[in-house]
């Protein structure tokens, strides 16, 4: 099984040295995890996990990727920031979720929508430093699946402006 970590478009220093901890490494081992993919972007040079070896996980990391969705699919669990397209991404590819908050952004307006889908049974939310006992409990089991998109009323809106 496989985990894929996204920080986005940036980067999100405290999420990527949250899974570089023996204790995250350890939580996902003991959640039968094999493999770990992170993508940092400009908190790169910050991915240094500890010696996975004895816990069986392989990782890997690289700053960004043209091919998120790929990754995502790949992956038994995801684990992102809180950024629209990277939540949607996972919640349309029918992943469990976890979202984790930046709270050092201008006005955390992550943490509405994160909140928001948390509610409503569709992600989990957790904090940097809570995030290995996240994974250890498997709050991300038993997610409600998020509803398909219906792509109808946008062309029945385009069709009524433009005919």
């Amino acid at each position: 099984m496989s985990v894929y970590v996204t920080v986005g478009s940036t980067g999100f220093d405290e999420l990527v040295k949250a899974v570089c901890t023996r204790e995250f490494m350890q939580a996902l081992a003991s959640q039968g995890f094999q493999r770990l993919m992170v993508q940092c972007g400009s908190s790169l040079d910050l991915f240094a996990p500890p010696a996975t070896q004895s816990l069986g996980i392989s990782t890997e990391s690289f700053d960004y990727t043209s091919w998120p969705q790929r990754l995502i699919e790949q992956a038994d669990l995801v684990i992102c920031h809180a950024g629209t397209g990277s939540i949607l991404e996972a919640l349309h590819s029918g992943k469990p979720t976890i979202v984790v908050v930046n709270p050092s952004l201008m006005d955390n307006h992550q943490s509405e929508i994160a909140e928001q889908l948390a509610a409503e049974g569709f992600v989990v939310q957790a904090k940097p430093d809570l995030l290995a006992e996240t994974v250890l409990q498997g709050k991300y089991t038993g997610l409600r699946p998020y509803p398909a998109a219906d792509p109808r009323p946008i062309g029945e809106i385009i069709d009524q402006e433009t005919l």
